[in-house]
C-alpha cells in the first residue's frame, strides 16, 4: 500500500498553478498552427508524345551442319554459321553431348562477325570400332538463344602391318642390312620404331619411318666374339598409341664357311705336298680368300682364292731342306668381305720314325743323371723345355696358362706351407675363389699340398732350384721348400712304427703326396728327401691288397682309380733312382689286367672301376688309367690292343668349344697315354685339349690362374684344387715326362736318336 504524503495549503496553490499555465500555452500554439495563405491555381502543363515500343528482335539461327567423320589421334575444324537477323554482339558457342575421348574446343564469335570454329579431337585410344554421336551445338547472343545437331563418327582404324621377313643369318663382324615393307593400309603418317631383345652381342640399329615410307632397314651386325645361336629381335612401331610389330629371326652363324683342315699333315724337311681342303658352305657361296698364318721357319704356303660356289681350298706347301723338326698348329684362314674365321691343320716336319731328342735335352750334362725313358730331365732347364714343347706341339699360349696358375697356386699358400683341398680360400685374405658347390670338398690338406707341389714340379722348380726362365720361377723356391717342409712334418717318421712313411689315411692322398716327395727328390738329388720318399713308397707297398690293387685305406681290395695313382707314385719313384721291388709291381699288374673289360678278342682295349662289380662297365677315365699303367709297366708300343685302346681315346676327343672344363681326370690320363705314343693322333689331341684348357682357365680377379671345379669329373671331391692342379699338369705334358718308347742313345754330337724298342714286362 502507497500513501500519499501530507501536503500544506500553500503548496497545493502552487500546484494548481502550474497546470493552469501549460493550458494557456497550449491554446496559443493551437491558434497560430491554423492561421495559412491562400496559394494561386496552378498552371497547366502539356505532356510529351510517348513513341510506340520497338518489336521484338528476330531470332538468331545456326546455318545446318554437315555430318562429319574424324579418325583416331586426328582433329578437324568445323565452322559454326550464325544468322544474326540483324542482331549485334558477341556470340557465345557452347557443345553438349561429346563422348568419351571426344574433346571439342570452342570460341567466342566478336561482334560483327557470323562464323565460329569447333575444334573436334578424337583421342588415338578410340577406333576399335566405329564410333557415332550427336552433338548439340549452341549459340547464344544476349537472350538469343539457337542450336543446331551435327553427326560426329570416329571412325574404325585399320593399323598398318609390317610384312614377314626371312630368318637372317649374321656373321660375326660383318653388318647386314634388313629390309621391312610396311602396309599402310590408309595410314599415312610418321611411325616411331624400335627394336626389342637385342642381345648383348648383336648391334641393332633403325630409324623412324618418316610419312607415307613403305620400306624399314635394320642395321644388324653380330660382335667378332657373338657366340652362335638363334635369337628373337621385335620390330616395334607404335601408331595410335598402339603398338604394332613384326619377329626377326636372327642366327648367329660363325661357321657359314668352314675349311675342313683339321688333320696332321707330314712332311720331310724339303718336301713340297699339294694340300687339298674340302670347303663346307652352309649360308655363303661367294669367292673366299685362304691365307695360312703361323707356319714354322722354313715352311711358305701362299695364299689362294677360292671361286664363288668353290668347294676346295688347294694349298701349296714348300719346306726349306733346312726346315727344324717339330710340331706346329697352322692357322687356315678365310676371309669373306669383313668375316674372318680360321680353322687348325697340324704340320709336322719330321723326318721319320727314328727322329729326334732335342739337342739341348741331350747335350746337357747336368740332365744326364736323369735321362731314361718316361723321365721327368726335360723339364729342369728353360731351353729343354722350349725345344720339347717346339717338338709336341706347345704354344707360348699354354705356356703361359700354366704360370697363370703357378702365380694362382702361390697366392693360396697357407703360412705353414700347406695348400688346403678344402679351405684354401682361408690362406689369402678376401678370396672370392670359394663357392658352395665346394662344400662337399674332401678335408685334404696333403692331397692339397700335393696337388700344388706337383705343378711347380712340372715345370722343374724345387727348393734348390729352378729353370733360369721365366724369372720368376727362381721367386718359387721358397713356395715349394715351404711345402715340401709341411710333408715332411705330417709324415710318420719313426721307422719303427707300423705306419711308417704314412703321410694321410687316404689313400688317394698319400700316393698324391709321395709323388711330389720323388719328384723333388729326383729333381733337387737333396740327399734329406730321400728318406722320406723311400718310406712313403714302403708305406704304399705294404698297404697293397694281396690281389694286387690298393683302396681308400691299406689292405682294401682295390679299384683301378685308387691304383693307378698308386702305381704313378711308384714310377716316380723308380725315375727318382729309388730302390723299388718288383713283386707289388707284377701283382699291380695282375690287378689292372682283372679291370680289363673290352671286347672279348681285345679284352684290354678298355677298362673299369671295379673289377669284383657284377656287370664290368668300362670308363674312358678308367680306360686311359689302366692303358697308361700298362705302358709303365712295359707294354709294346705295337701291341695290338694298346694301339686299339689308343685309337678309341682318340676317338673321344676333347670339345672343340666348352666353357667348362669338363672331364679333366679323363683328359689327364689320356693325354699321357696319347704323348707316349706321339704320332697323329696326339698332335690332333694335343689341339684340342690344348685349347680347351687355355679356353677354360679363369682370367680376372682373385680366381685368375684357377679353373672351376664345377662340371668337372669328381670336382664336388676334389674342388678348384684339384681342377687347377690335373689342369697345369696337363699343359705340362710335352715336358714333365720324355717319351716313353725313346730310348735315349748317346752321341758324339751330344744328340740322341728316337727308336728300338720297350720289352714286354716290369722294367
Amino acid at each position: 500500500m502507497i500513501y500519499a504524503a501530507k501536503r500544506s495549503p500553500l503548496a497545493w496553490g502552487w500546484v494548481l498553478l502550474g497546470f493552469g499555465s501549460l493550458w494557456v500555452v497550449a491554446g496559443l500554439l493551437f491558434v497560430g498552427c491554423g492561421r495559412q495563405e491562400a496559394k494561386p491555381p496552378a498552371a497547366e502543363v502539356a505532356q510529351p508524345e510517348v513513341p510506340p515500343p520497338p518489336p521484338p528482335p528476330k531470332p538468331i539461327a545456326i546455318a545446318p551442319l554437315s555430318p562429319i567423320s574424324v579418325d583416331p589421334g586426328q582433329k578437324v575444324q568445323v565452322e559454326v554459321k550464325i544468322d544474326r537477323a540483324g542482331n549485334s554482339g558477341p556470340i557465345d558457342l557452347a557443345v553438349s553431348g561429346a563422348p568419351a575421348g571426344v574433346k571439342v574446343s570452342v570460341s567466342q564469335i566478336p561482334d560483327g562477325e557470323s562464323v565460329g570454329t569447333l575444334e573436334i579431337a578424337a583421342d588415338q585410344k578410340l577406333g576399335d570400332e566405329e564410333l557415332k554421336a550427336t552433338l548439340k551445338i549452341q549459340a547464344k547472343l544476349g537472350e538469343l538463344a539457337a542450336e543446331k545437331d551435327l553427326e560426329l563418327t570416329v571412325r574404325k582404324i585399320t593399323l598398318p602391318s609390317f610384312a614377314p621377313v626371312k630368318d637372317v643369318v649374321l656373321f660375326p663382324g660383318q653388318p647386314a642390312s634388313v629390309k621391312v615393307q610396311v602396309e599402310r593400309s590408309g595410314f599415312g603418317g610418321g611411325i616411331p620404331l624400335r627394336l626389342v631383345g637385342v642381345p648383348q652381342a648383336i648391334t641393332a640399329k633403325v630409324e623412324d619411318l618418316p610419312p607415307g615410307s613403305q620400306e624399314i632397314t635394320v642395321q644388324l651386325e653380330a660382335s667378332a666374339d657373338a657366340p652362335e645361336g638363334q635369337h628373337t629381335i621385335r620390330l616395334v612401331g607404335t601408331v595410335l598409341g598402339r603398338d604394332i610389330e613384326q619377329q626377326l629371326n636372327v642366327k648367329v652363324d660363325r661357321t657359314p664357311i668352314r675349311l675342313v683342315s683339321f688333320r696332321v699333315l707330314t712332311l720331310r724337311p724339303g718336301d713340297s705336298q699339294i694340300v687339298r681342303i674340302p670347303v663346307e658352305r652352309r649360308a655363303y657361296e661367294g669367292p673366299i680368300r685362304v691365307e695360312v698364318e703361323n707356319p714354322p721357319e722354313g715352311v711358305t704356303i701362299p695364299a689362294v682364292e677360292v671361286p664363288a660356289g668353290g668347294k676346295e681350298a688347294i694349298l701349296d706347301i714348300q719346306t726349306d731342306p733346312q726346315a727344324k723338326e717339330g710340331v706346329t698348329t697352322l692357322r687356315i684362314v678365310s676371309r669373306v668381305g669383313g668375316y674372318t674365321r680360321w680353322d687348325p691343320m697340324i704340320l709336322r716336319i719330321s723326318y721319320g720314325e727314328t727322329g729326334f731328342l732335342p739337342r739341348e735335352i741331350m747335350a746337357d750334362p747336368n740332365l744326364a743323371p736323369l735321362l731314361r725313358r718316361g723321365s721327368f730331365g726335360g723339364r729342369l732347364t728353360a731351353e729343354s723345355k722350349e725345344a720339347l714343347m717346339r717338338a709336341y706341339g706347345g704354344t707360348p699360349e699354354a705356356h703361359q696358362a700354366v704360370m697363370l696358375g703357378l702365380r694362382w697356386f702361390a697366392r693360396h699358400q697357407a703360412k705353414d706351407g700347406r695348400w688346403s683341398l678344402k679351405y684354401y680360400h682361408e690362406a689369402r685374405p678376401g678370396c672370392d675363389c670359394w663357392s658352395e658347390f665346394e662344400k662337399e670338398v674332401a678335408n685334404e690338406d696333403v692331397a692339397g699340398t700335393a696337388f700344388a707341389l706337383l705343378a711347380f714340379l712340372g715345370e722343374g722348380v724345387t727348393h734348390n732350384r729352378a729353370p733360369e726362365r721365366p724369372s720368376e720361377l727362381m721367386d718359387y723356391r721358397r713356395v715349394v721348400q715351404r711345402g715340401l717342409e709341411f710333408l715332411v712334418r705330417t709324415q710318420v717318421s719313426d721307422t719303427k712304427s707300423k705306419e711308417a712313411g704314412k703321410l694321410s689315411g687316404n689313400m688317394y692322398a698319400h700316393a698324391l703326396g709321395t709323388m711330389a716327395l720323388c719328384e723333388a727328390y729326383g729333381l733337387s738329388q737333396d740327399e734329406r728327401l730321400k728318406i722320406p720318399a723311400q718310406l712313403a713308397i714302403r708305406y704304399l707297398m705294404d698297404a697293397q691288397h694281396s690281389e694286387g690293387g690298393w683302396r681308400y685305406g691299406p689292405k682294401q681290395p682295390g679299384d683301378l682309380s685308387v691304383t693307378s695313382w698308386v702305381f704313378f707314385a711308384i714310377r716316380s719313384g723308380q725315375l727318382a733312382g729309388l730302390m723299388i721291388s718288383k713283386d707289388p709291381l707284377v701283382r699291380a699288374q695282375r690287378f689292372v689286367d682283372s679291370c680289363a673289360c673290352g671286347p672279348a678278342e681285345m679284352i684290354r682295349t678298355r677298362y673299369c672301376y671295379d673289377p669284383r662289380a657284377e656287370e664290368k662297365q668300362p670308363k674312358l677315365s678308367m680306360t686311359a688309367a689302366g692303358l697308361l699303367t700298362r705302358q709303365y709297366l712295359g707294354c709294346r708300343k705295337d701291341d695290338p690292343e694298346l694301339v686299339a685302346g689308343c685309337q678309341y681315346l682318340a676317338q673321344n676327343l676333347p670339345p672343340e668349344n666348352a666353357t667348362t672344363l669338363g672331364q679333366i681326370y679323363y683328359y689327364h690320363y689320356a693325354t699321357q697315354v696319347l704323348h707316349h705314343m706321339e704320332g697323329p693322333e696326339f698332335d690332333l689331341w694335343n689341339y684340342r685339349i690344348r685349347e680347351h684348357l687355355i679356353r677354360t682357365q679363369q682370367k680376372e680377379g682373385c680366381k685368375a690362374g684357377s679353373w672351376n671345379p664345377e662340371g668337372t669329373d669328381w670336382g664336388n671331391r676334389g674342388g678348384r684344387l684339384y681342377a687347377t692342379g690335373l689342369a697345369i699338369m696337363t699343359l705340362q705334358v710335352y715336358y714333365r715326362h720324355l717319351p716313353l718308347y725313346r730310348p735315349i742313345i748317346r752321341t758324339a754330337t751330344g744328340g740322341g736318336t728316337l727308336g728300338g724298342e720297350v720289352k714286354e714286362g716290369v722294367d
